[in-house]
């Protein structure tokens, strides 16, 4: 039987892949910033969970939303 510790990296480890896996699918390569932020589990999760509920809702229209992604690149200087 596995131990707490032991599942719950294995389930973070399996989490961190999907994520990176639909990341991939979605842009269509690897981006360096999901590669460092990867090594920190705790981290992506739960900003991974944030952005696909930001996503689904539907209180701004989504060109609002793009707009603002834009504008927050554009503010921390963001080559992506």
């Amino acid at each position: 039987m596995l131990e707490g510790h032991s599942y719950n990296s294995m389930l973070k480890k399996l989490q961190v892949a999907l994520i990176r896996k639909f990341a991939r699918k979605r842009l269509g390569k690897d981006i360096a910033p999901l590669g460092t932020v990867a090594t920190h589990p705790d981290v992506l999760i739960p900003y991974a969970k944030f952005s696909m509920a930001l996503e689904k809702t539907n209180l701004v229209p989504s060109k609002l939303k793009v707009l603002g992604q834009i504008r927050a690149a554009k503010l921390v200087e963001c080559p992506f």
